[in-house]
Parts: structure tokens; C-alpha cells; sequence
């Protein structure tokens, strides 16, 4: 028998690369999405499944036991597996059909005989509730440390690994209560450590957490690095890993606080912050990078600036310099025919956002539909750009999910919403100070959690301040002022924006950050650079 971790979950809802583990006598479970395989209900399943992970033939009958052993049960020293009171139970073939385990008041089964594909566990006395500590008895004096495993093969396995001279007990169920914990406070809290060496899952979490609540100065746990349990550490040779990590608990923290040098690290290997995507313009990219990821990105106009055309540019810049990133786009003062024939404009470098103007320039409908999908196509020939609306029964908060839907199903890493105080005009502006600061709170938070980049432009008055979405403002990491002056009698100057970083959380560089030219003609965006 052997057990495959860290491999690709074959549930097509899920889509997980490393998360699933695989036994190849036909039965698997994803940490995932939380899924046995087969399962009990019908998945649907990728076309590889079939072939990577093979099914046995059912056989939900027990052959007949002919003889018990303590010797190599599931990698146990014979003296370990007989203190625990683990045995193994073998067919006639002398293959390993079952291991019984004794607990305080029952026998628990864990079933293997092949082509067995029905529930792992059960117990003799069916219908007891078991409320006990699998294990021996141990002296407390002995120990000012104890640890507890969500299984029993796993509490011999830990007392094995560790020279067999710390207690260890294992917990029923990971869904224990307030009731278990009150049944053995006394031997609980008998010890200055209560060491929990469990797989943080959900359930694993759900359980560890209980155990914080009543033990909050006491409880620590068992980094798990490679294999989810400890008995996985002994089938797979590498029972060292284990002991290190388990000699060296870490203080356990609720999942919202974080301590410890394992925390660190997984902290340092999994999250980057700000990652930061080019758009091609010297003057962004200079100071701010580009556009960034895990934070909100507020950009401020006045109306008639050509906001949105700024948003355009982004875009068309983000889609150009970078090869795998994928757009979100909420333009909610135009119709989504303007949004791809502005693309298609960029593209075919003639203006085509009417159809008046795609008649005096020579451009077919055919051409304008080429043109859009090429602006929003990646070298995969993969659809890059995704646009969405809300709905007119919506509440300006509904965004928030809708962004979310955006980056975890569809995989957008940038967000553009134009123009921010639309959320609320919708529904009549009424307390939308109130509603905007609830939803740049939320896109803020959701921006991090995702590590996704949400750019929102506002418009401003005269003053430079921000009707409603002052809140947003504060929220943002990084504010672009964007100034254009609409009355200047020069035509080269009236058409100049400029661009001014007013915050920059990420990287601290303020002031001038370049310039882009509108041309009045092709009505495009392009970098302005004097020459000097």
C-alpha cells in the first residue's frame, strides 16, 4: 500500500494542484475542498482521474480473520502497537484485512482489506457514544508535556517517533465538544503543555480551537510540513521530520493571530506583497511600478479630464506588458459596445467608438469585432478580459462579491471600477458617504485576501475633494491625481493630463508621474514625453 500526497485533486469543482492524496488501493481525500474519492455523492471528475487514480472493486464484505498480529502494524514497533492495544488482523492470505483498536470502552475497526471502498472506521459496539482519550495510562509526573492526535494509529505513531517517552493520547473525533474537554479536564490540565499534532483542516482547526478556548496558556501544536498525520511520517521513512518538529512545538494561535517561526516562514514563502505589473509608462512605473496587487488603487479627476480614457490606457498598457495577467472591468457610464470598440480603437489605431465614426474612417463591423478580441486575447489565444454589470435590484455593496466572484472563479488580478460614485447614484445617493465607506472598507480587505489590484477612479471638485469616498481615499495604498487643463487655449496643452502620486503605501515615491497626450483624431492615449 502506498500513499500519495501533494497531488492534483480529480474533482473538476475544485482544481486544486497539490492538495489531494492518493492511496493506490482506490481511495483518496483532497484537503482542498474537503472530498473523499471516490465520493459519496456523484463529482464530476476530470478525464484523467479514471486513469491516475483507479477504483477498486467494491467488496464491502469482510474476509475471514485467521490470525492476529502486533508485529509491523502500519510501521509500529510490536511493543508500541501492544501499550496501545492496536492490532492487526489478517485474512487467510496473511494480508492485513483490518486493525482493531482498543478504546476505554469500545473496539474501533479501520477496514483494508482490498477492493473495500465503504466507510474506514466503525465500531463494535455500535451506537456508543465515545467520549474517551485513546491510549494508555500515563503518569503526569512524567511529563510536562502532552500530545494529543485526532486518530489512534496516529497517537502510537507520535509516542514512536518521539523515543517513546512523551505521552500521547488521541481525541475520538475532531468534532469533540465542550462536554469532552470538561470529561478529562483533570488529566488535561494536569500538564503545563498541551500539544495539539493534528492536521489544521477545517475540522482540525475546529478542534484545536476548542482546545484554546480552555486551555489558552497551555495549548501549542506540531508544525505537519510534509505528510497531513503523524502515521504518514513512518510509511513514508521519514520519522526524523517529524520528531524535530514535534520536539519544538509552536504556541498555537487562533487562525487570525500569527507567532512562531513556522508561521513566519510559511508567511515569508507564501504571501508577496504588492507584486506590481507594468502598464508601459515611464512616469507610473517609475514611481509606482506599474499597477499593484493586495490593495486599492484610488485615482481622482475632475469631470471631463477623460477619466475613463485614462482607465483605458491602464489596461491596454497592463494586457501589453505582461503575459498572463487577466482584467476585470466594470465601466458603468458606458455601454459595453463602447467599452470594445474603444479597445478595438487602440488596436486598429483609427477611432471607431460610433458607428458614424467607423463609417468616416473605412472600418467593417467584421474588423471592429477582430479588433476587440485581439485587445482582450493573450498569446494562448486565452480570453484575458472579463466585463461585468450589476444588476439594477442591486445594492452598492453587491460589488464586493461580485469582485470576489471575479478573481476566484474567473481569475482576474486587476479590478477597474468606473467610476466609483455610480455604486451609489443608482439608487439615489441616499447616506452614500455611509455606503461607500462600507464598500471601500470591504474592497480594501478583499484586495489583500486575494492578493488582487482594485483601481477605482472618483470623480472631484474644483477643491480636489472626493464626493462621498473620502473613506475610500484613506483606504486606498497608492492615490494617482490625474489634471488636465480643459480651458487652456493651447489645443496641444488643453490635451495634456498629468499625473500626480499623492500616496504610495508600497514604496513611499511622491510627485510628477509623467504625462499622456490625447489625440484628437484617433482619439488613443499615448505617453508624453517633452523633448527637450
Amino acid at each position: 500500500m502506498t500513499e500519495e500526497v501533494h497531488q492534483p485533486c480529480p474533482y473538476t469543482s475544485c482544481g486544486s494542484s497539490d492538495a489531494f492524496s492518493w492511496n493506490d488501493e482506490g481511495y483518496g481525500y483532497c484537503h482542498s475542498c474537503g472530498q473523499g474519492y471516490p465520493a459519496k455523492k456523484k463529482q464530476q471528475t476530470y478525464d484523467w482521474a479514471k486513469e491516475t487514480y483507479p477504483l477498486s472493486t467494491t467488496r464491502t464484505e469482510p474476509p475471514t480473520i485467521v490470525s492476529t498480529t502486533y508485529k509491523n502494524v502500519r510501521g509500529l514497533d510490536e511493543d508500541v502497537a501492544k501499550l496501545y492495544g492496536i492490532q492487526g488482523q489478517l485474512d487467510a492470505d496473511n494480508n492485513l484485512a483490518q486493525i482493531a483498536l482498543k478504546w476505554p470502552n469500545n473496539i474501533q475497526y479501520r477496514r483494508y482489506w482490498e477492493g473495500y471502498d465503504g466507510p474506514k472506521y466503525s465500531y463494535k459496539f455500535k451506537g456508543k457514544d465515545n467520549q474517551e482519550l485513546f491510549g494508555p495510562d500515563f503518569n503526569s509526573g512524567s511529563s510536562k508535556r502532552i500530545y494529543i492526535t485526532e486518530g489512534g494509529i496516529d497517537a502510537a505513531s507520535l509516542f514512536q517517533v518521539l523515543g517513546k517517552t512523551y505521552p500521547v493520547k488521541a481525541i475520538p473525533t475532531s468534532s469533540i465538544n465542550k462536554k469532552f474537554l470538561e470529561r478529562h479536564h483533570t488529566e488535561f490540565n494536569a500538564y503545563d503543555q498541551i500539544v495539539y499534532a493534528g492536521e489544521l483542516d477545517k475540522a482540525g482547526r475546529k478542534a484545536a480551537d476548542l482546545f484554546y478556548q480552555a486551555y489558552p496558556h497551555k495549548l501549542h501544536y506540531v508544525s505537519m510540513t510534509k505528510f497531513k498525520d503523524a502515521n504518514e511520517f513512518i510509511i513514508n521513512k521519514d520519522p526524523d521530520s517529524l520528531m524535530w518538529s514535534a520536539r519544538k512545538p509552536q504556541r498555537y494561535t487562533p487562525e487570525n493571530f500569527f507567532i512562531g517561526e513556522a508561521e513566519r516562514e510559511k508567511t515569508l514563502r507564501e504571501q508577496n506583497p504588492y507584486e506590481t505589473s507594468e502598464v508601459g509608462h515611464q512616469g507610473l512605473d517609475g514611481i509606482t511600478r506599474g499597477m499593484v496587487r493586495g490593495g486599492v488603487t484610488f485615482v481622482k479627476a475632475e469631470r471631463g479630464t477623460g477619466k475613463t480614457e485614462f482607465f483605458r490606457f491602464l489596461q491596454r498598457g497592463l494586457l501589453k506588458n505582461n503575459k498572463d495577467i487577466k482584467l476585470g472591468l466594470v465601466h458603468m457610464e458606458e455601454m459595453r459596445a463602447t467599452t470594445y470598440r474603444c479597445m478595438a480603437t487602440y488596436i486598429l489605431g483609427k477611432n471607431v467608438r460610433t458607428e458614424q465614426d467607423q463609417e468616416e474612417n473605412g472600418v467593417s463591423i467584421e474588423d471592429i469585432i477582430s479588433a476587440a478580441n485581439e485587445f482582450c486575447r493573450g498569446e494562448a489565444d486565452e480570453d484575458r478580459v472579463l466585463t461585468f454589470e450589476l444588476l439594477p435590484t442591486d445594492e452598492p455593496i453587491n460589488i464586493v462579491e461580485y469582485c470576489r466572484l471575479a478573481a476566484t472563479v474567473y481569475g482576474v488580478d486587476f479590478i477597474f471600477i468606473d467610476h466609483i460614485q455610480r455604486l451609489i447614484y443608482r439608487n439615489g445617493a441616499a447616506d452614500g458617504t455611509g455606503q461607500l465607506t462600507q464598500v471601500g472598507t470591504q474592497l480594501a480587505e478583499l484586495a489583500k485576501e486575494l492578493n488582487i489590484g482594485i483601481i477605482a477612479i472618483s470623480h472631484i471638485n474644483k477643491d480636489g475633494d472626493t464626493q462621498y469616498a473620502k473613506a475610500l481615499e484613506n483606504e486606498a495604498i497608492i492615490c494617482i491625481d490625474v489634471k488636465r487643463d480643459v480651458d487652456n487655449e493651447d489645443e496641444l496643452l488643453r490635451n495634456i493630463s498629468e499625473f500626480h502620486v499623492s500616496k504610495n503605501r508600497p514604496f513611499a515615491r511622491l510627485g510628477s508621474a509623467g504625462k499622456v497626450l490625447y489625440n484628437t483624431t484617433t482619439t488613443i492615449l499615448t505617453e508624453y514625453i517633452l523633448e527637450v
